[in-house]
């Protein structure tokens, strides 16, 4: 009985300690888990929405390979004329179904749904005349002798990420001779 007085619960103190210390790393390690399953998340959701606006690019230059006249632009809200665009990327107004129009592409989301994105084509004007090639690329240019001006698209589209609020916008430069 006298051993037993002499204690006075060091070893109890010290249990106690390494406790609280395997604790804390336990918890920081948790904590480090979920931040990286929310970086992953993010880093999946922007590439996501890159892929989606990449899409709609494709879109509107098989767009602009199938029209004929430029007759058709400003009489849609997603086809501009020449400087009658909408101004600034980042504007709520631009996307918008006064400027824009949505479109699903062929990737699918976590729940099964369509991806979906907005795209608008600017007719931007002509290619230079001197050299078209160092200012834009035209599928087989310089491979006929036909001639007629070839018309430079804008061709500007934002995608969306799975979440929703991530959104990728790409502007392309598309020509066509008519």
């Amino acid at each position: 009985m006298r051993q037993m007085r002499g204690q006075k619960g060091a070893v109890l103190v010290v249990s106690l300690i390494v406790l609280l210390v395997l604790t804390l790393i336990g918890v920081s390690g948790a904590r480090t888990v979920l931040l990286e399953e929310k970086m992953t998340f993010a880093s999946r959701d922007a590439k996501t929405a890159l892929e989606v606006a990449e899409s709609l690019v494709k879109r509107g230059e098989k767009y602009v390979d199938g029209v004929n006249t430029t007759g058709d632009f400003d009489t849609k809200n997603w086809l501009h004329n020449e400087g009658e665009g909408p101004v600034g990327l980042m504007n709520a107004d631009t996307w918008g179904d006064s400027n824009s129009s949505e479109f699903e592409v062929s990737m699918e989301g976590p729940d099964g749904n369509k991806m979906k994105g907005r795209m608008y084509i600017e007719l931007a004007g002509n290619a230079d005349k001197e050299d078209p090639a160092n200012d834009i690329t035209v599928g087989g240019y310089g491979q006929s002798t036909g001639g007629g001006e070839i018309k430079v698209f804008r061709i500007v589209a934002q995608g969306i990420g799975i979440s929703g609020t991530t959104k990728r916008i790409i502007v392309s430069h598309y020509g066509k001779r008519f």
